[in-house]
């Protein structure tokens, strides 16, 4: 397969994104501005805001609210469907913002993505007033991720995803290591993405390809991975299917 860099996946299957990922993150996004505890009139930032779930529940009130994403066909559908924030093309990892320009980041599921997460943390910590806040996001831990249910077949794929998620534990210890101060955090293992139909699970499949996990398949050997993991899926009442994608969730406070 053609390598190409995590935004160009993403901005490629930005489409197929909005239709399978999208609805089940907007419950997670709003449990995150509701950590938050937004006030009237603040400056939010959502880090890696995608399709836009997080800034348009961070919207109101007088807050000039404002994403990026390094993904332009991401930003599109944001800018789109979501209208009274500012959209701007960046990478979350290198923010083009002065020191302390923001009183709140927000971030739904996207530090999963960061090389140095760390590193990443130290970077939002220094666009963040004194005393402002974090409230974020990610998949995890692992017992209820994909790889709850489909361990064995990713084992018979030689598909390595060990390590992948982190724990409540170790997402606190990297908030702590990037100079965040009154860390808590917490676990939902009822989350999931919840998928109506066979063609938005293939169509969820397609944008999983694009992941470093899965990069060195070929066509065929994908056609029949996702064949397996169909097969493998929860269904719901309705037909649909359900994919245990747990949630942790983080909030902390930049020092005085």
């Amino acid at each position: 397969m053609t390598s190409t860099t995590p935004a160009q996946r993403f901005s490629e299957t930005a489409v197929g994104y909005a239709a399978t990922m999208t609805p089940s993150l907007r419950p997670i996004a709003t449990q995150v501005v509701h950590a938050a505890a937004l006030r009237p009139g603040e400056r939010v930032l959502d880090l890696g805001t995608g399709t836009g779930a997080g800034a348009a529940a961070a919207r109101g009130e007088g807050r000039t609210v404002t994403g990026v994403d390094a993904a332009p066909g991401m930003l599109a559908i944001a800018r789109a469907e979501v209208p009274g924030v500012e959209f701007r093309e960046m990478d979350f990892a290198a923010l083009d913002f002065r020191d302390a320009a923001f009183d709140v980041l927000i971030a739904i599921h996207s530090l999963l993505f960061a090389t140095e997460p760390a590193g990443v943390l130290r970077d939002w910590l220094r666009v963040t007033t004194p005393g402002g806040r974090l409230s974020l996001s990610v998949p995890g831990p692992a017992a209820v991720t994909p790889s709850a249910i489909y361990a064995e077949i990713y084992g018979r794929h030689d598909i390595d995803v060990a390590g992948r998620y982190p724990t409540a534990e170790s997402l606190g210890r990297l908030a702590v290591e990037a100079g965040w101060a009154d860390i808590e955090t917490r676990e939902d293992g009822s989350t999931a993405i919840n998928l109506p139909d066979e063609a938005h699970f293939r169509t969820w499949r397609e944008i999983g390809s694009r992941g470093a996990a899965t990069a060195d398949l070929t066509l065929e050997q994908h056609w029949v991975l996702t064949d397996e993991m169909l097969a493998a899926t929860p269904r719901t009442a309705d037909g649909g299917f359900r994919i245990p994608f747990g949630t942790l969730y983080l909030t902390a406070r930049r020092p005085r």
